[in-house]
């Protein structure tokens, strides 16, 4: 005979929930097949079986709150005889669990509630002295805080429900997964752009093609990702991939939402040519013109909310590239908003890249000609 336990993970893991019976009272089981599955507040577990045999009694239920330790279950040899006394030993421990003690410790809350409705209520933040448990003994369940979660957003009538679809939709998982798994720090300065503003004056009052303010940023992105490669790339299987193309996505507000279109081979264009194609794929993304190739191969992006009168502000990875440049609104200064993986890129070299960036614009001569 097996008794099956609640694994304890870890020492500050003292309870768990069970999620999932795989198996039934009565069928077989084989040497290390998944019988269980609990959730602690750090991680989902599964629980193996010890031996070959059958799946003979249980004791607790899905959704039930179990201290760590506790007998869940008992697996027997295939014709073993198990004593009516052992199993009502052991069946004690159901009654144990209903009762749940849930940490008597006085540092762990004093409120009853299952790990997953902890974890819950800290992302959301939410009290959990406000909500009333149905689990056992009172215990608070995820499901009680979901029901109050739900409620609280029903306090108002909905006017209109927008489902995400298309690039919306896309754009919304991707920004999910940049806020949620990179650990991504902002650094801001401000750059004197009197020089550009001069030129820009000077060259548009002549030419037919008239060179914006970004023009001259993605060229400068050119020199400075140039001198700090480790910003022109990707992090893939816990690689940080440097990439000898230089490719910069430029975010673009649309009607169905932000789409970021990418300039491909940035390092053999010049100015000019850097112009045409920037006005080219703005035009594209807000006809809804542009194709799945344009959106492909991007090392690197550049964000402008400028026009919307916007200063500073911390633009999100795109991933898997590990930085990101936000540039704000121009008058003498330009504020810049640069946003990067601190997994493989420390504050130093941030700083270091953003002070050689401001170089090249204050100083905009050799943007023009080589």
């Amino acid at each position: 005979m097996w008794e099956i336990k609640i694994p304890k993970t870890e020492s500050t893991v003292r309870e768990a929930t069970l999620i999932k019976w795989y198996k039934e009272e009565g069928e077989e089981v084989a040497k290390g097949e998944v019988i269980a599955e609990v959730e602690t507040f750090k991680a989902i577990v599964e629980i193996t079986s010890p031996g070959e045999g059958i799946f003979y009694k249980k004791f607790v239920e899905e959704g039930q709150v179990i201290p760590v330790n506790t007998t869940i279950a008992v697996l027997a040899e295939k014709n073993e005889e198990i004593s009516l006394e052992s199993i009502k030993t052991l069946s004690q421990v159901k009654e144990k669990t209903e009762t749940f003690s849930a940490v008597e410790d006085s540092e762990i809350k004093k409120i009853k509630a299952a790990p997953a409705a902890r974890k819950l209520a800290q992302e959301k933040g939410i009290d959990l002295s406000f909500i009333k448990g149905s689990g056992p003994a009172g215990a608070i369940t995820k499901k009680d805080v979901e029901n109050y979660l739900q409620k609280k957003r029903m306090d108002f009538s909905i006017k209109e429900a927008r489902k995400l679809t298309g690039v919306r939709k896309i754009t919304a998982q991707r920004l999910s997964f940049s806020y949620q798994n990179i650990p991504q720090f902002t650094l801001h300065r401000k750059v004197d752009i009197t020089q550009i503003a001069k030129i820009r004056s000077d060259i548009n009052a002549q030419c037919d093609l008239h060179l914006s303010l970004i023009d001259f940023v993605l060229r400068a992105l050119v020199y400075t990702l140039e001198k700090f490669p480790e910003f022109n790339a990707i992090f893939e299987d816990d690689t940080h991939k440097l990439v000898e193309e230089i490719n910069i996505g430029i975010a673009i507000a649309t009607n169905k939402g932000l789409v970021v279109p990418v300039i491909k081979d940035l390092r053999k264009k010049k100015i000019f040519e850097i112009a045409q194609i920037r006005r080219l794929i703005t035009e594209q993304a807000l006809q809804e013109k542009l194709q799945p190739k344009d959106f492909e191969g991007g090392t690197f992006t550049i964000t402008n909310l400028g026009l919307q009168e916007i200063e500073y502000f911390t633009p999100l990875i795109n991933p898997p590239q590990v930085a990101i440049l936000g540039v704000g609104k121009a008058e003498s200064f330009l504020p810049l908003s640069f946003s990067i993986d601190h997994r493989v890129i420390d504050g130093l070299q941030g700083a270091k890249f953003l002070q050689f960036l401001s170089q090249m614009l204050a100083s905009p001569y050799r943007l023009l000609f080589f």
